[in-house]
């Protein structure tokens, strides 16, 4: 007989016999010795215990919550499977990369082929990077990636954070005090992958990590790149633009940032800094003929390269940095640690002078205009590849002209141009909003039109009735980037691109009627609101409870 248990003095079994079972009533034992049950007795039957039981309640998932960290050598399969593996670094490669061109790729692919990372341990720790920052960018893709080893994505990111930790600790004691342009780039990968699954603190020290990497290896300064090869240099040069806008979103958001400046602004010379606008294969021919290796711009003769597109996004973000330095925003630094020097021809707003008055600083709403035109100068400016006017079809270079990219390389131009343009739409209402005390401190002055109204014709408004023209021109730009841009084109930028709109998006729904806003703009803007909920349902798979990346977030 099972083990029974006493309760209001009757002896009930632990588990019901199979005939209790079957009729599903209680199961009770008149004496711990008796051989069967009450009512097996009473039927002169049979009591057993021989069929199976099920177990009770929702089963239980298999994958565990934490893995235990690997003793002795490490592998990729440590991580996830081999096959796994090449597909993560396929995506990386044809999705990621366009958004952070931190490799060469033929050079990367040859060693791929090579199996370099079961040899090389600091090419095994480049691969868990690209593999991390790839699975963070893609979470929709999380179900053939690691859904049978991790519980999430974050897991996931976890892990592989573990491991090249291990690999540094047992391979590389010294990279802390003796880094190296691979652990400079690891970091970087690994700031964007912590941010991206929402591990904030993580994020936050791998880029000072990164950060502080770049500056001993002085790699602001020209005479760093003196033993690099030209892929090598390029290379350098696009990490100093990454961490440099990470620096720029930092300070946007934060009252105090979390990161110092990767780069000594007296000693940066900033146009050498420039990545050259030449592709992957160029640079390879430039290692063979160093001569060649000038400015990049006759490197293509017959289409942008795509790195073009990162090059727009530095430029974009060249049109505000030097409000940074003014004080402006919380969490900029004194004019002493000027986020700019040296010669680099800035946007005209960079000229702008910054109104002070014996508490705080302000822009003027002249400036702020000037900001915006620069913005669109900025994007004027772009390769016919990456104007939003080519997202349409119908105005696509057609498939037998001279210019007619391939499947990738075409989706791989949109990912840029998304990212460009709603990043742009995306400094116009920070600044906006940074400066909408501005507008409220003056609420009978007139002002000039919104940037895209004739300012000719439309009449003049107070302050503070644009600052919702404003607010309305941007949510109008916005809604047409988004009904450009497919799902997947988004996704390829992480859950930064999804932060980017919701926050633009809430800037609607201040309800301040004193704006003095009429009652047509106000119900467009509700109507506005109702469409970026939609196109954020569907984007933001993740969902905002678990992805908060603080690189891009606000609070």
């Amino acid at each position: 007989m099972p083990p029974v248990v006493s309760r209001r003095g009757q002896r009930i079994a632990s588990k019901a016999c199979d005939n209790c079972r079957d009729r599903k009533v209680q199961c009770v034992f008149e004496s711990p010795e008796s051989p069967s049950c009450r009512r097996c007795t009473d039927a002169n039957g049979p009591c057993t215990f021989l069929k199976e039981r099920k177990a009770r309640g929702p089963p239980a998932r298999r994958v565990p919550s934490t893995q235990a960290l690997p003793v002795g050598n490490l592998s990729i399969e440590l991580l996830c499977p081999h096959d796994v593996f090449l597909s993560i670094l396929e995506d990386f490669l044809h999705i990621v990369y366009p958004v952070l061109p931190l490799v060469h790729r033929p050079t990367f692919r040859l060693l791929v082929e090579s199996k370099s990372y079961t040899s090389d341990p600091a090419f095994f720790r480049l691969c868990i990077g690209l593999v991390a920052v790839t699975v963070a960018s893609i979470p929709r893709n999380f179900e053939k990636y690691g859904a049978s080893m991790y519980p999430d994505v974050g897991s996931m990111v976890d892990r592989a954070c573990h491991l090249v930790l291990l690999s540094r600790i047992s391979l590389e004691p010294h990279w802390q005090n003796q880094p190296s342009m691979n652990s400079m780039l690891v970091s970087i990968l690994l700031t964007m992958a912590s941010h991206y699954v929402g591990r904030q603190n993580q994020g936050w020290g791998y880029a000072s990590e990164a950060i502080q990497f770049f500056r001993a290896l002085e790699l602001f300064r020209k005479e760093g790149y003196e033993k690099l090869s030209p892929w090598e240099c390029e290379l350098c040069k696009r990490a100093f633009w990454v961490l440099y806008i990470i620096q720029i979103h930092d300070r946007l958001s934060f009252i105090v940032p979390h990161t110092g400046l990767s780069f000594d602004p007296k000693h940066t010379d900033w146009e050498f800094l420039l990545p050259a606008e030449a592709g992957d294969d160029d640079l390879t021919a430039c290692t063979n003929d160093p001569d060649t290796y000038h400015n990049g711009k006759e490197f293509y003769n017959r289409e942008p390269p795509l790195i073009c597109g990162f090059i727009a996004l530095v430029k974009v973000f060249l049109c505000v940095v030097d409000l940074l330095s003014s004080g402006l925003f919380p969490g900029t630094a004194p004019q002493a640690y000027a986020m700019t020097g040296g010669s680099l021809t800035l946007p005209e707003a960079a000229g702008d002078r910054i109104s002070h008055s014996s508490s705080r600083s302000t822009l003027s709403l002249t400036s702020l205009l000037r900001i915006i035109r620069n913005l669109q100068s900025a994007l004027e400016e772009l390769p016919e590849q990456l104007k939003i006017t080519t997202m349409d079809p119908q105005v696509r270079s057609p498939d037998g002209s001279e210019h007619a990219l391939s499947a990738t390389t075409q989706f791989q131009f949109d990912i840029m141009r998304a990212n460009i343009h709603i990043t742009s739409l995306y400094i116009q209402s920070t600044v906006l909003e940074a400066c909408s005390s501005a507008f409220a401190n003056n609420p009978n002055d007139s002002f000039a039109p919104s940037p895209g109204d004739d300012a000719h014709s439309s009449p003049g408004y107070t302050p503070r009735t644009q600052l919702w023209k404003f607010r309305e021109s941007i949510a109008r730009e916005l809604l047409e980037v988004l009904h450009f841009c497919s799902t997947r084109t988004l996704e390829a930028s992480g859950s930064s691109m999804i932060v980017k709109i919701r926050e633009m998006a809430a800037t609607l729904l201040d309800s301040d009627n004193d704006l003095g806003v009429p009652s047509e703009s106000e119900e467009q803007l509700r109507r506005y609101v109702v469409q970026f909920a939609d196109i954020l349902a569907n984007l933001d798979y993740m969902g905002h409870s678990t992805v908060i990346p603080a690189i891009f977030s606000a609070h």
